[in-house]
């Protein structure tokens, strides 16, 4: 019998499918941990913005379209209260988020995160929420910038080993393979456990495939999109190149009035959503990044990117993200709002939530698989040794 044909008929009895495994096992029990907190807080991330509402102290703000205060009169309370101190990023209200949100590095460099109410301007000073912990917990497992997000890449990868690997373990041969894609609840909780492992991890397999593909992206970005290149070229996708703009002392300083008219003019059918260094901090020769959203406020899908000299106000770039004209466009576009799942209504984060849950089911049931088949037998024959022993 052909390898092919013992793996449509018997897929047991072949040696390939033993070591597959073995390696799915004893990767699944080496990440269980890890992919159990990344489907937790991965779930409550859908609805991080609903949560980041509610974790900040927003008393009584209302987002009135008529009546929003402007980002330089934020900026004037700012450095009135905080003369020694200059903001690096500024978001502006959002249906969500009704308040414009800060951060900001004082002269001792300590971190300050404010919010401002969108009519009157007012600052509060925010702590650092609950909700910030579980987004550093998801995006760099408590590890830092440096490091956390590579190991999470690793944890990713590994992800997508147990995704191959689970997909021909599941396979049961050709006369029962619907066998797989249910649960019989007619059995003990044994068959059951590895029924809703078995059917879980089918009809989920698409999604954590791309949760684990895009995972990967995260954290070597650059590689994944070389690779993806080779299948379909990148266009839309690709970041525009940075031209060289030397700090000219002779040039007058634009004003942050003028750096966001301009910002305006490059993007006229776009709405400002946010502005790194609004204080214009750094100076001629800096980079300003504002991120201009065409569709509704805080959709990151589809935005025109604008950068300008933060000195003379030029306009470097223009990047029209999500502009998609090649099949790599579509797959790195993809990334984020796929992973996230933030973007189509509320139907939409309720079933991304779940499914999110799904890896932690998959992590439980697949360790009740290893105790059943191995932990519990080793267990009571030590039991029963040491018994035998007084």
């Amino acid at each position: 019998m052909s390898v092919l044909a013992a793996f449509l008929h018997h897929p047991s009895r072949l040696f390939l499918r033993r070591a597959l495994f073995q390696i799915h096992l004893w990767a699944g029990v080496l990440i269980s941990l890890y992919l159990v907190i990344i489907s937790i807080s991965g779930s409550i991330l859908v609805f991080e913005d609903e949560f980041t509402a509610r974790a900040l102290n927003l008393p009584h703000f209302r987002l009135e379209k008529t009546a929003v205060a402007s980002i330089p009169e934020v900026m004037r309370n700012f450095h009135e209260k905080y003369p020694q101190a200059w903001v690096t990023g500024l978001t502006v209200p959002t249906p969500a988020i009704p308040a414009f949100q800060l951060r900001a590095t004082d002269a001792t460099h300590r971190e300050l995160r404010l919010t401002a109410d969108p009519a009157t301007a007012a600052l509060t000073e925010q702590t650092r929420t609950w909700v910030d912990w579980i987004r550093d917990l998801h995006v760099y497992l408590l590890l830092g910038k440096s490091y956390g997000i590579q190991v999470n890449g690793i944890g990713a990868a590994i992800l997508l080993l147990l995704a191959a690997s689970g997909l021909v373990l599941w396979w049961p041969g050709i006369r029962v393979w619907t066998r797989g894609l249910r649960v019989s609840f007619r059995h003990n909780w044994r068959r059951i456990n590895f029924d809703l492992h078995s059917a879980i991890g089918f009809w989920t397999l698409a999604i954590v495939v791309w949760w684990a593909f895009s995972g990967v992206y995260f954290a070597w970005y650059r590689q994944v999109a070389w690779v993806v290149s080779v299948i379909s070229p990148i266009q839309g996708m690709k970041s525009p190149e940075m031209p060289p703009h030397p700090a000219d002392a002779t040039l007058p300083r634009i004003t942050l009035e003028g750096l966001l008219a301009a910002a305006q003019q490059a993007s006229p059918q776009a709405h400002l959503f946010s502005i790194s260094d609004p204080s214009l901090h750094d100076g001629p020769g800096a980079t300003i990044y504002t991120e201009m959203d065409l569709a509704r406020p805080g959709d990151f899908s589809h935005r025109d990117i604008v950068t300008l000299d933060g000195g003379s106000g030029k306009v470097l770039t223009i990047w029209h993200y999500g502009q998609n004209h090649t099949a790599g466009d579509w797959i790195l576009w993809a990334m984020h709002p796929l992973h996230f799942g933030k973007l189509w209504g509320i139907c939409f984060k309720i079933l991304w939530a779940v499914l999110g849950l799904a890896l932690a089911v998959l992590t439980l049931t697949g360790l009740l698989m290893y105790w059943n088949r191995y932990l519990r037998h080793r267990f009571n024959s030590s039991t029963g040794r040491s018994q035998s022993h007084p």
